[in-house]
């Protein structure tokens, strides 16, 4: 088995408004790039059996992941399979509070895949791909201008 692929952002909320944007909004911020169909939507159903799919205009789906257990609003572990492998590698994604910020985690493995030598061409895709999904989820969670003038006149 190879080693996992890790990555780490920080957010500026509490994990209980990180989790509930990663899975309740993630049409809102899952990248266009990262979409399988134009004009798609994205639904997360966060909850043991549930799934992480992509629903095309014509009504054509593409399930990215299915939810393995579910912890809201500390982790969500997926069997990942929007690739070309035949069986699906492994995302646990962990949700920590630190002070008034949320470091969110994704944890990639191989899991039931076996891609042994294959591995490290598949990190260097999940390295691109995580980077660019939570860039996304940083700016869905970063607060307006609005949020901030407010916060700052109440203060």
């Amino acid at each position: 088995m190879n080693e996992p692929f890790r990555a780490t952002t920080t957010l500026r909320c509490t994990p209980e408004h990180a989790f509930h944007t990663f899975t309740t909004k993630v049409d809102l911020w899952w990248p266009r790039s990262h979409r399988r169909f134009d004009r798609s939507s994205f639904s997360f159903e966060a909850r043991a059996g549930g799934r992480l799919i992509e629903r095309g205009p014509d009504g054509a789906t593409m399930t990215f992941g299915e939810v393995l257990s579910c912890d809201p609003p500390n982790e969500i572990r997926l069997a990942w399979h929007p690739g070309k492998v035949s069986l699906p590698t492994e995302v646990t994604i962990t949700f920590r509070q630190d002070g008034e910020l949320t470091v969110v985690q994704v944890v990639h493995s191989e899991g039931d895949s076996a891609l042994g030598n294959r591995w490290d061409e598949k990190v260097a895709l999940f390295s691109g791909g995580w980077a660019a999904i939570f860039a996304a989820l940083e700016e869905c969670v970063r607060p307006s201008e609005h949020d901030r003038a407010n916060k700052q006149g109440s203060t």
